[in-house]
């Protein structure tokens, strides 16, 4: 039974959703004996019969419950005593900024700029992936770039030890250099602990992460850089595990590395061994368009352009995504797509939301209904929205009927709700005529039966930006799909007594739980899960 009082207060309690019989994950070979021997114990109640027999499968449900106890039904911890509501926690967050985390999540980033020119757009057409089932799987990838944050490694001197580390003044000097010799010409500068990467920089990266040594040794057999340096800001090359994975995180709208909730979840996945890139979208996190294309929702394919290379690049390696608020929602129609062009292939081994919007059209009207939505959180995500807009309108002007440069900065200082500037520019640049029917497109409570990914959804009652609309009857439907609703936590804060994310070291946990028992190219058990509707299935095109 939830708490009377779930918006206040610091003892959080976790109520999991999820249908009665959850996918059956295939277990690696090595784990097969030791998973037997663990369900030779008593059964707990929420174990199926069928796991006593089946030992070369776990259940998603099984696999959280035992790995990941924080997220267990009526599972129970501690939040800040001195933030006890969502509202605060968000503030707070707002107020102190990522720089207050710098030292404490002590992450290098090396960013690279992807640039979508005619050559890769005609190659992807004529590539074998182009169409999957009849579907065109980048029928919306327009030339322009986007970037991509790859998490470097540690600062040596928090003895985390592994990675490339700042380890004293000297590296951070020419580290800083370094950012400043890199930094393309008229572009912002990067936030703090990062710095562009040239190709060079990029290939040593990747090669550590094929290499169980650092680069030294891998040279010596061939694998890595020939000279064994490692890059030209005096940093080692990161120890990588073949085996371990790679975590594409997909912020949200206003998000990044600029944000302490995306580099605690780094700094905790590298801990795990975990490799990390964090995308922006075109527009975000200081990465400037060329051509007249900001991100919206419906724009997956600069996603599934990273998640393509990264699996050409490391064919033997899972690949997990973990999206936050608007990032989330991004995420869900990818993976979405994904099921309808691969069936039951896909490249993608767990997907994870933390406090996604899943009804766009109700989480603004929550919004209006609270004093702080009114006063606070509308401005913020107007601001988001607007300052990207703004940021980037001579490139917008210069191609949009519907953009002009005054009427960008009046806009900028009146706007004050997310839902106007969706409707006077998002919504147009993906093609629809109002925010409502934009809205509408994007939320994914609407999709949620589609999901054929196992899937962590991580939410909480006192979101002071979403509300509580979640998809309940839906997620108990859906075997793919584990919904841990927290009665605390605010919009993906989750801030502990000791300052940290909650989050972070669950979400972590649900990540190297995969790695370490689930046979990433087996076969996923869904007992023929395949939903349909039978009525009233004519086609209704909006507008």
């Amino acid at each position: 039974m939830m708490s009377l009082l779930p918006n206040w207060g610091f003892r959080n309690t976790v109520h999991a959703t999820h249908s009665k019989e959850t996918v059956k994950l295939p277990l690696k070979p090595s784990k097969i004996s030791t998973q037997s021997q663990s369900q030779s114990q008593p059964q707990s109640q929420s174990q199926s019969p069928d796991d006593e027999t089946n030992t070369t499968t776990i259940t998603l449900e099984n696999l959280i419950n035992t790995n990941v106890p924080e997220l267990n039904n009526n599972a129970r911890h501690n939040l800040s005593p001195m933030l006890p509501s969502g509202v605060l926690q968000n503030m707070y967050v707002a107020q102190i900024g990522a720089s207050s985390y710098t030292n404490r999540f002590p992450v290098l980033f090396g960013r690279k700029l992807y640039v979508i020119n005619d050559d890769i757009l005609n190659g992807l057409k004529q590539s074998k992936d182009a169409s999957v089932n009849g579907s065109e799987r980048y029928s919306h990838f327009n030339a322009g770039q986007f970037s991509v944050d790859f998490a470097l490694g540690f600062d040596d001197h928090h003895g985390v030890g592994v990675g490339v580390g700042v380890g004293d003044k000297e590296s951070q000097r020419k580290f800083a250099e370094r950012a400043k010799e890199t930094l393309p010409h008229g572009f912002p500068k990067l936030h703090s602990n990062a710095r562009y990467f040239e190709d060079f920089e990029i290939d040593q990266l990747f090669d550590s992460w094929f290499c169980e040594k650092l680069t030294n040794d891998c040279s010596e057999s061939g694998a890595g850089p020939s000279d064994g340096a490692g890059s030209s800001d005096g940093f080692k090359n990161t120890t990588a595990d073949n085996e371990e994975s790679l975590v594409v995180v997909v912020p949200g709208i206003g998000g990044g590395i600029n944000e302490p909730q995306v580099r605690s979840l780094v700094y905790h996945l590298l801990q795990k061994g975990k490799h990390v890139a964090v995308i922006n979208g075109r527009g975000c996190c200081r990465t400037p368009i060329t051509t007249p294309y900001l991100t919206t929702a419906l724009h997956t394919d600069d996603l599934r352009y990273l998640v393509d290379s990264l699996h050409l690049k490391f064919p033997g390696k899972p690949i997990h995504l973990i999206g936050f608020s608007f990032g989330g929602v991004l995420m869900t129609n990818y993976i979405v797509e994904e099921a309808t062009f691969r069936t039951a292939e896909t490249m993608i081994t767990s997907v994870t939301s933390i406090c996604k919007p899943e009804d766009f059209g109700t989480a603004y009207h929550h919004l209006d209904q609270t004093f702080f939505g009114r006063a606070v959180f509308h401005k913020a995500i107007s601001f988001f929205l607007m300052n990207m807009i703004k940021n980037n309108r001579k490139v917008l002007c210069h191609h949009l009927d519907y953009c002009d440069e005054d009427d960008i900065l009046r806009n900028y200082q009146n706007f004050k709700t997310g839902a106007q500037v969706d409707d006077k520019y998002t919504c147009q640049m993906a093609g629809f005529p109002t925010a409502t029917a934009y809205h509408f497109a994007i939320s994914p409570i609407m999709k949620t039966l589609k999901i054929k990914t196992p899937m962590l959804i991580l939410n909480t009652l006192d979101d002071p930006f979403t509300g509580s609309n979640y998809p309940y009857f839906d997620v108990q439907r859906n075997p793919y799909l584990y919904m841990a609703t927290c009665d605390l936590g605010g919009h993906y804060c989750f801030i502990q007594r000791d300052g940290d994310f909650w989050f972070s070291e669950a979400v972590t946990r649900f990540v190297d739980a995969f790695d370490h028992l689930v046979d990433c190219n087996g076969h996923v058990d869904d007992g023929g899960f395949d939903p349909k509707q039978t009525g009233f299935r004519d086609r209704v095109v909006l507008y």
